[in-house]
C-alpha cells in the first residue's frame, strides 16, 4: 500500500480519480478480473483516512448499554455468525431450511424460542431448484406451515451455478439485498462461496471479512452450512469441528453441531458453542418421515450420546437370524449339540449370542422352537423342532 501510495505522489496524480478511471475503462473493456483488483485498491484508499473511534471506558461504564436483539434465544442474536457444521449427507441442511422456516414464522426450533417474526434469505448453492420446492414444501407440511403463515418473510435464492463466489460474491449479495433487509442471511455451503484454500487460513479470513462487512451494511446475522473433516466427528471437541481453517471456530459466534447417535438410526446429536450465551447441555433430535412430509424433532427422550470410532455397531435383533434357524430345521426335529453347530458356522455368531438366541426362541411365552429330552442311564439327549410345524 505504501509503495502505492508513493508511486502516486512521484507522478502527482490523484489516486482516488486514477483508480476511478481505470475502474471505468477495464468495465468498459470487460476485463472483470482486473476491475475487481481495482476496486480492492479503491478499498484501500478509501479506508485509509477513516477516524478510528477510541472509546473511554470511565463514560462507557456510566452509559445504559445496548440491549441484545436474539433471532433465537440463549442462541444468536442479529450481527452475530452462525455456523452449522456436520458431516456429508448428516441432513445438516434440512436442519438449516428447517431454522429458517422456525425464524421466518416465529415458531420455536428444536425447542429453543424464536423471539419474533424475522425476514430470511436462504441462499442455496449445492441442489437443483426442482429438489429445493420439492424440500420446502415437505417440510412446510410436516410442520404445519402454509403461504399465509410465511407471508414474504423467507426468500429462497436458488444459486446453483450462479457464479457467486469470493468476496466478490458477498458484495453481489450484499446489492441484490439491500432493500429487502433481512434479519437473518444464510449460504448453503460455505464451499461453494469460499474462493482460495479451504486450509488456508488466508483464504478463510477473506470469507470472513466478507461477512462481516455484509453484517456491516445489513445489520443482519449470517449462517452458513459446513462439513466435517474426515475421520469420526464425534472424537472431536466441537472447537475442532468443521474442515480446513481452524479459522472458523475463533470467528463465528455461535455453532451448531451435528453428530450421528450411538445407537439409533435417524437420531441426532446437537452441540451448541457460544461466545455470548451461557453453555447449552447437548441434545438429541430425531428425522421424522410420514411418507407425505419430514422434518426434524426434538427428542428429549432419546439419551444425547454420539457415534465415536470407539462406538460399538448395535447387534442385530435376535428375531433376524430366525430365518437362518429355519432354515437349518426345516420341519424335522434335530439335536440341540448339532443346530447350534451349523447355526454358529451359518451366522457366525458367538457362543454368548447364540445362547440369547436360544433363550428368545424357547421363551414361554411365545416359543418359536420346542424342545424334547430323552433321559436314561448314560443316555441325555436334547432335541429341537419348529414350533410353527407342531404337529399338536
Amino acid at each position: 500500500m505504501n509503495n502505492l501510495k508513493h508511486f502516486y505522489q512521484q507522478v502527482e496524480v490523484n489516486p482516488i480519480e486514477a483508480l476511478t478511471d481505470d475502474l471505468k475503462r477495464t468495465i468498459n473493456d470487460g476485463n472483470k478480473p482486473e476491475a475487481k483488483k481495482i476496486i480492492t485498491k479503491l478499498k484501500l484508499f478509501l479506508n485509509e483516512d477513516e477516524e478510528l473511534n477510541f472509546l473511554n471506558a470511565s463514560k462507557w461504564i456510566e452509559q445504559e448499554t445496548e440491549e441484545p436483539n436474539p433471532i433465537i434465544e440463549s442462541l444468536f442474536e442479529t450481527g452475530d455468525k452462525l455456523a452449522i457444521i456436520g458431516t456429508s449427507k448428516a441432513r445438516k441442511s434440512f436442519l438449516t431450511l428447517q431454522l429458517c422456516i422456525c425464524v421466518a414464522v416465529g415458531k420455536p426450533f428444536m425447542g429453543l424460542q424464536v423471539s419474533q417474526k424475522r425476514k430470511v434469505i436462504y441462499i442455496q448453492f449445492e441442489i437443483k431448484d426442482k429438489h429445493c420446492h420439492r424440500r420446502l414444501k415437505k417440510m412446510c407440511l410436516a410442520m404445519g406451515i402454509d403461504a399465509n403463515d410465511l407471508e414474504d418473510r423467507l426468500l429462497i435464492l436458488n444459486g446453483r451455478g450462479l457464479g457467486i463466489t469470493g468476496t466478490a460474491g458477498i458484495e453481489r449479495i450484499q446489492v441484490a439485498v439491500k432493500d429487502l433487509h433481512p434479519d437473518f442471511i444464510v449460504f448453503d455451503p460455505l464451499y461453494k462461496l469460499s474462493e482460495g484454500v479451504e486450509n488456508a487460513a488466508e483464504d478463510m479470513k477473506k470469507t470472513m471479512a466478507g461477512f462481516d462487512t455484509l453484517i456491516e451494511a445489513t445489520g443482519a446475522a449470517i449462517g452458513y452450512v459446513h462439513h466435517d473433516a474426515k475421520g469420526s466427528p464425534g472424537d472431536r471437541n466441537i472447537q475442532d469441528r468443521g474442515a480446513g481453517s481452524n479459522v472458523l471456530a475463533r470467528d463465528y459466534d455461535a455453532c451448531l453441531a451435528l453428530s450421528e447417535h450411538a445407537s439409533l438410526p435417524g437420531a441426532v446429536v446437537i452441540e451448541a458453542l457460544l461466545r455470548n450465551y451461557p453453555p447449552m447441555e447437548n441434545f438429541s433430535i430425531q428425522w421424522t418421515n410420514d411418507g407425505e412430509g419430514y422434518c426434524f424433532r426434538r427428542a428429549d427422550d432419546i439419551i444425547p450420546e454420539k457415534k465415536t470410532s470407539r462406538t460399538k455397531p448395535a447387534p442385530l435383533p435376535l428375531s433376524s437370524y430366525y430365518p437362518a434357524a429355519k432354515e437349518i430345521l426345516g420341519k424335522e426335529k434335530m439335536n440341540v449339540a448339532t443346530f447350534k453347530s451349523a447355526f454358529k458356522s451359518k451366522t457366525g455368531l458367538s457362543d454368548n449370542r447364540i445362547r440369547e438366541f436360544m433363550l428368545w426362541a424357547q421363551d414361554i411365552n411365545e416359543p418359536r422352537f420346542l424342545s424334547t429330552e430323552i433321559c436314561g442311564r448314560g443316555v441325555h439327549v436334547k432335541n429341537i423342532r419348529l414350533a410353527e410345524y407342531d404337529e399338536a
